[in-house]
């Protein structure tokens, strides 16, 4: 199973870089790391997203394949289907075990200076609609 990492920008290597976390997340949130997912569809929402902040439901997030996703942009005029956006593949075996810091269930941040991507999947940011359900308001 690979681990994956979206972008809207095309690199040949993923490099590590100080993330910013909204006030009230963890601080785990914000390492000088390169993050990475097991799950796919996260990944593609991290890449499609419009700037701001986005609110995140899953029910059954213990099992992802099957969790009904549904997603609220802070932004959602600046959401652009069109836009090529970019999903980078990385084996996780090629990872050191000590270089891993385990987030959440969707998050893994890994300390190396760079990883070179195994494979880069090219898509658009409207794919993201066939597997998440956009709200206008959010509870």
């Amino acid at each position: 199973m690979d681990l994956y990492h979206g972008s809207k920008k095309l690199f040949s290597k993923l490099k590590k870089r100080k993330a910013h976390a909204p006030p009230g997340r963890p601080p785990e949130e914000a390492l000088d790391a390169i993050y990475l997912t097991p799950d796919f569809l996260f990944a593609l929402l991290s890449a499609a997203r419009p700037p701001g902040t986005i609110k995140m439901g899953m029910n059954q997030i213990d099992n992802l394949d099957t969790a009904e996703r549904v997603v609220y942009f802070e932004n959602p005029d600046q959401f652009d289907p069109d836009e090529t956006i970019y999903i980078y593949c990385v084996d996780p075996t090629k990872i050191p075990e000590d270089k891993k810091i385990y987030i959440d269930l969707l998050q893994t941040a890994v300390t190396e200076d760079e990883i070179i991507p195994d494979k880069i999947e090219t898509h658009k940011a409207g794919d993201l609609l066939k597997y998440y359900h956009l709200v206008d308001e959010w509870d």
